[in-house]
């Protein structure tokens, strides 16, 4: 895991944790504020909107390597204000797959300062 000194600026990011690998479980409060958001009953958001249910019966919006159905062009949340708990939660630099992190640290930082700073923590 990293610290806090890793954060980044979400603002200047190409939203690599809405278009790579991971999923958006959906429970059931999220369900409601983004149903109400939508203005649609939750059944009509579910049957909509969920991309997958799991075994165990967990509710999906984004599977695996799809990008997130509410992602807009401009590469924006289009439910930001009602983004389910996962999305809420989530850090890039927080979580132990480094990969989305190194996307966008890459994406946010000259070349200069990310090599200065590969080399620094002894990475060749």
């Amino acid at each position: 895991m990293s610290t806090h000194k890793d954060a980044l600026d979400c603002g200047k990011c190409a939203a690599f944790c809405c278009r790579m690998a991971g999923y958006v479980e959906v429970r059931r409060d999220d369900s409601r504020r983004l149903a109400k958001f939508l203005g649609l009953s939750v059944r009509a958001f579910e049957l909509k909107h969920v991309v997958e249910t799991t075994k165990k019966g967990s509710k999906r919006i984004k599977a695996g390597y799809e990008t997130c159905q509410f992602l807009s062009p401009e590469r924006r949340c289009t439910v930001y204000t009602a983004r389910p708990t996962d999305c809420r939660g989530y850090n890039c630099w927080e979580v132990e797959d480094r990969t989305v992190f190194h996307f966008a640290r890459f994406a946010q930082q000259s070349v200069e300062k990310v090599r200065d700073k590969d080399l620094k923590d002894g990475h060749r």
